[in-house]
């Protein structure tokens, strides 16, 4: 299966091509500016430079987020417009599954920021108020992994930080996908118009 996959929602952006049954990938590091917006040409690049044609990608994956609000718009829309062009599935994934899988990791704890934090597992992600987030931590099996970014990490202990860890994540959305693809009967929940972002809450307004 070719799958193209794309993620933008964390501190660095992601993506990976399985083509052939070889695996491409690229991370686009947080110290550049809006590391997001040049998703567009590194897709470009690692397509032109392994003679990958567009149009025999089997499904495009992308990372619907929680995470950066700009960055889940920026990988939703180009996965979108991808995939209505090509006419191509989107298999979606959400931050949780992809961290707890690359991370091999039980809980996903992630700032939300208004005091409030992203806290999930593989079933489902949830926002949590920040005087809560002890009792939750406290119903949890001390064997338990948890996956955090930076400053959850700062705030709370037995967390694991994922940030500017050199593992890429687009390999792991590859795999996640076709997992996903394999055991789903109906296809049609992969078509383009049912995506959507997992934004969990309202995004803030400036």
């Amino acid at each position: 299966m070719n799958i193209l996959a794309i993620c933008c929602a964390l501190d660095n952006s992601y993506i990976a091509i399985k083509y052939d049954d070889k695996i491409i990938s690229k991370i686009i590091k947080s110290d550049e500016n809006y590391h997001s917006l040049y998703i567009i040409s590194e897709i470009k690049k690692l397509t032109e430079n392994n003679s990958i044609k567009l149009n025999e990608l089997d499904a495009i994956c992308t990372n619907c987020g929680p995470g950066s609000f700009t960055g889940i718009r920026v990988a939703l829309t180009i996965s979108k417009i991808m995939a209505s062009e090509l006419n191509k599935p989107i298999i979606p994934l959400n931050t949780a599954e992809i961290l707890l899988d690359a991370f091999n990791c039980g809980i996903f704890l992630s700032d939300a920021r208004r005091d409030m934090f992203y806290f999930g597992n593989q079933k489902e992600i949830k926002l949590i108020y920040k005087n809560k987030i002890n009792e939750e931590l406290l119903k949890l099996n001390k064997s338990i992994k948890i996956i955090a970014d930076k400053k959850c990490c700062e705030m709370f202990s037995n967390t694991f930080c994922y940030e500017n860890q050199n593992i890429n994540l687009g390999e792991t959305m590859i795999k996640l996908a076709e997992e996903k693809w394999n055991n789903t009967k109906d296809k049609e929940i992969f078509n383009c118009i049912n995506l959507t972002a997992n934004y969990i809450q309202t995004p803030p307004i400036n």
